[in-house]
């Protein structure tokens, strides 16, 4: 990877060492520059740039198919993550005392949206991690014939577990159980395949590692899930002949885009289009073992100085997300953002999250910095 290149599409490595991509993330020029498109259009173009807009999120949608091994007609885009699980917990048929999985590490967005079904009976069942991580084995011993779904997230954003999703997926087609996916933490750090970890439905918002604007992101529905999930909310932009605009047929789009069902965040699609295209033509793959690479830096160095890392040794559980315990966290927290040093504090642990086009010499800097701070 050239990453000198790469690196003078983000404005903010003049300013910065900018390693907080788990909470959201920096513009590259490459967005700003579509968005400004966007914003002339809009503003002194033609106005009605829907014919050129449009055009922008079908490449879109095909580019995160490709990006997910899916087929196109299963994206619909979404604001966030939160939109994309009501959308699926709204279109199922519940019956009292079906029950769902859930961790118990989870971030809100994937818990919420279903605890709301307990007002119907539905039961919520929450897996138990060992220390922040997850083992299949668990979630194995809590199926039972009432288990409907599981929702997990492809990385946990405490601490960077990367679940095992081909093998949760694995038992979930064995038991007939709908797997749902939060993957707002791993896509765009890591590469991701619904077919080989046999995902019923995914959503994703866009302003983390996919590094676009926030209320723009997707949601993926398996073709065998789709035939089970009904509308919830519909509109006008939802049926097959929308602009037959006196025709009130509620005849609804055979695919994902039945969803999309009124004005789309554009202006957020249009900048989410330049940053996918960006990550694509870098290579997830490539991304991965980056990210990897400097999170052996990471979690080397840091041991020596005293912090613990909270995630497995196995490598095959990172990420991009590297969370470490230590004294004075807090303490160290404001020093690291005096030392322009940006990266978050959760659940007590300092959260560090570079992403592709950071460099080993930043994380040296951090670590660096970190040791002169218990030198004090």
């Amino acid at each position: 990877m050239d990453l000198s290149k790469y690196r003078k599409l983000f404005p903010i490595t003049t300013q910065k060492i900018y390693l907080n991509h788990a909470a959201i993330s920096p513009f590259s020029i490459r967005v700003t520059d579509r968005m400004e498109w966007y914003l002339d259009e809009r503003s002194i173009g033609n106005i009605d740039s829907f014919p050129e807009v449009n055009k922008i999120r079908r490449q879109t949608r095909e580019l995160i198919a490709k990006m997910i091994n899916a087929k196109a007609e299963s994206i619909a885009f979404i604001t966030n993550t939160s939109e994309g699980f009501n959308h699926l917990v709204n279109g199922l048929n519940w019956r009292e005392g079906d029950e769902i999985l859930i961790p118990d590490c989870e971030f809100p967005s994937n818990v919420y949206p279903f605890k709301n079904l307990e007002r119907h009976g539905v039961k919520i069942k929450l897996i138990p991690s060992r220390s922040g991580l997850i083992d299949p084995q668990d979630i194995k011993k809590l199926i039972s014939a009432r288990t409907r779904l599981l929702s997990v997230s492809y990385v946990e954003f405490s601490n960077g577990f990367r679940n095992n999703l081909e093998a949760i997926g694995q038992l979930c087609e064995e038991h007939d159980i709908i797997f749902s996916v939060d993957s707002i933490q791993g896509l765009g750090a890591l590469p991701l395949n619904v077919e080989t970890f046999r995902i019923d439905f995914l959503s994703n918002g866009g302003h983390k590692w996919l590094m676009g604007p926030m209320g723009a992101g997707f949601m993926y529905i398996s073709p065998g899930l789709f035939s089970r999930l009904q509308p919830a909310y519909t509109g006008w932009l939802a049926v097959e002949d929308a602009w037959n605009f006196l025709d009130y047929r509620l005849d609804f789009l055979p695919d994902a885009r039945r969803y999309e069902y009124a004005t789309a965040n554009f202006m957020g699609i249009v900048g989410l289009s330049a940053s996918v295209e960006l990550l694509m033509e870098v290579g997830l793959n490539n991304i991965e073992n980056h990210l990897l690479q400097l999170g052996e830096i990471l979690v080397n160095e840091l041991e020596q100085v005293g912090m613990e890392f909270v995630n497995s040794k196995k490598k095959e559980h990172w990420s991009g997300i590297y969370s470490f315990k230590g004294k004075d966290t807090d303490r160290l927290y404001e020093y690291l953002s005096k030392q322009k040093i940006v990266c978050s504090l959760r659940n007590g642990r300092l959260r560090i999250a570079p992403h592709f086009y950071n460099t080993k010499e930043e994380i040296q800097e951090v670590v660096n910095q970190i040791r002169a701070f218990y030198a004090e």
